[in-house]
């Protein structure tokens, strides 16, 4: 026999191996959804309710509210339209909650008053999005960016991604899409739709196919991403935004103790030197003058009060004047 008659043979074999184990996989019906998880979000995609005039938001852990104005496409004031007009310099900040400002007012929150701090420095024509929105990870961030944040035209863009991501959880968002079937994801991640590719990736460990007893507390859980995919993640969006003509930046918002995430801040910072990426993260300066000012709500440390968004705003100018980012 020749070794074409060989090669076709053992390719007709191979098809067929993998043909029916992707077969039977698929008749089991794995991966399955186990009853018994527990997902962080209804949804893997999610966007703030658009066109919000100062809505009374309750802040549970306070036990107080603020107000909440948002644009057409759900991202909170200051306001600015889409397209930008000639001369101005855009700045655009993406993270979670903690960018968007939860627990304070529009105007005192860090997005706004890098605004406001960068205009009273005699940057007049600079315009700041606040792309921030509660519970995202670089995961919703990607898809953020495309279907939405790239609108906006920005000069530059701030991922402020790290809180959520090093967060711990039944699944990550990643497993979430898949065995949620999002229509979304998976159309933009076709090998997802194969479960031999799903088998795979859940022994090479970045896919979790069965609850890890979260969210009980404890130790248990995953990362809501894991440390490969959110490198990867960064490295995506940033392909995607430098194709758009934007400068990119990495900030590692800071937490009033670094605690949980500090791994994916090691990650970060390690991708930034790498990428030759400018990276602010001013937590341990937060974290020592947290000690003796207070600059996060008493019963809910994981959010900046007006005081601690004036301070991270101040130490963004200042980095951004430093590495000169800014434009007059």
């Amino acid at each position: 026999m020749s070794i074409h008659r060989k090669l076709l043979f053992t390719g007709i074999a191979v098809a067929l191996f993998f043909g029916a184990a992707e077969a039977l996989l698929r008749v089991a019906g794995w991966p399955g959804l186990d009853d018994t998880g527990v997902f962080e979000h209804n949804d893997v995609y999610w966007i703030q309710d658009p066109n919000l005039d100062n809505l009374a938001f309750s802040h549970r852990e306070t036990g107080g509210s603020f107000q909440v104005s948002t644009d057409a496409n759900g991202l909170r004031a200051p306001n600015h339209p889409e397209a930008k007009d000639p001369g101005v310099f855009r700045i655009l900040l993406m993270g979670c909650s903690t960018t968007f400002g939860w627990g304070v007012e529009d105007a005192e929150t860090y997005p706004a008053r890098l605004q406001a701090l960068a205009r009273e420095a005699g940057y007049e024509k600079v315009e700041v999005i606040n792309g921030g929105q509660p519970g995202y990870t670089s995961f919703q961030g990607l898809w953020f960016w495309e279907e939405v944040a790239s609108k906006y035209e920005a000069d530059l863009v701030v991922l402020g991604f790290v809180v959520q991501d090093a967060r711990k959880a039944a699944y990550s968002d990643l497993s979430q899409a898949i065995l949620t079937g999002n229509g979304s994801f998976l159309k933009s991640n076709v090998l997802y739709k194969w479960r031999l590719y799903l088998l795979l990736k859940t022994f090479q460990g970045d896919l979790v196919v069965r609850t890890k007893e979260r969210p009980d507390g404890g130790d248990g859980g995953v990362y809501r991403v894991s440390e490969s995919s959110y490198l990867q993640n960064l490295r995506d969006l940033r392909g995607q935004i430098e194709a758009t003509g934007a400068k990119v930046m990495h900030f590692g918002f800071p937490l009033e103790r670094i605690g949980y995430t500090e791994q994916h801040r090691r990650l970060l910072r390690l991708e930034s030197e790498s990428a030759e990426i400018p990276f602010y993260d001013p937590s341990e300066e937060i974290e020592l003058a947290s000690r003796s000012t207070q600059l996060y709500f008493e019963q809910d440390r994981g959010h900046p009060n007006a005081e601690g968004c004036e301070v991270i705003a101040k130490g963004m100018l200042g980095f951004l004047e430093e590495r000169q980012l800014l434009f007059r």
